[in-house]
């Protein structure tokens, strides 16, 4: 029985030398998909950081050309409040004239 016994017990260690084997392969391999993973999210990374300071600078820009655009719109908005009063101012001018020439028509009969 004592032969049994050993043999029983050289199975476990067995079992366990295996697993032992299995999880440090498992391991190594995990690790090594890690690293070799790394260097893609390095590059990634930097692709990324590289468009976010190109979509600030552009963003950048925009807002400049937004602001150039109010202020141009503004401008207009100032420009056609002008047209308006002076186009106002000249029609209340030719309404003196044409006034004036009824007048002026009363006064020659």
């Amino acid at each position: 029985m004592n032969i049994l016994t050993r043999l029983k017990g050289g199975e476990g260690e067995m079992k366990r030398a295996i697993s032992a084997i299995l999880s440090l392969f498992l391991i190594v391999m995990f690790v090594s998909v890690l690293v070799g993973c790394g260097a893609d999210i390095k590059a990634e990374n930097e692709k990324l950081k590289t468009e976010n300071t190109n979509l600030k600078s552009d963003n950048d820009k925009l807002r400049l050309e937004v602001q150039r655009l109010k202020e141009e719109l503004q401008k207009t908005a100032e420009k056609d409040t002008t047209i308006s009063a002076l186009t106002a101012e000249n029609d209340a001018f030719k309404k003196q004239v044409e006034d004036l020439k009824a007048q002026l028509a009363k006064k020659k009969r």
